[in-house]
C-alpha cells in the first residue's frame, strides 16, 4: 500500500507541474523612453508605462515632465533616442 500511494503522489505532483500558469507566459519587452534634464543634461530612461500613466490628462502629442534625480531640475522627453 505504501508504494502505490507513493506512486500516486508522484503522478499528482507531475500533473500539478504540467498545469498551465498564466503568470509564467512570456512578457512583452519593456520599452524605455529617454528623458533629458534641461538644467544638467542628465539622460534618464523612463519606462513607457510610467509615461503613459502620467500622460492621462495631457493633450495629444504632449509628454509629461519629471524631476531630475541628480539636480531636481526638469526632465523633458528627448527628441532622438540615445541608441541612435
Amino acid at each position: 500500500m505504501g508504494k502505490a500511494q507513493g506512486a500516486e503522489n508522484e503522478q499528482d505532483k507531475t500533473k500539478e507541474l504540467e498545469l498551465w500558469n498564466p503568470w509564467e507566459e512570456e512578457e512583452e519587452p519593456e520599452v524605455w523612453i529617454d528623458y533629458e534634464c534641461v538644467e544638467c543634461g542628465m539622460l534618464d530612461p523612463v519606462p513607457e508605462f510610467i509615461v503613459d500613466e502620467c500622460s492621462y490628462e495631457l493633450a495629444a502629442g504632449e509628454s509629461p515632465e519629471f524631476f531630475c534625480p541628480a539636480c531636481n531640475g526638469t526632465l523633458v522627453r528627448k527628441e532622438e533616442p540615445a541608441d541612435k
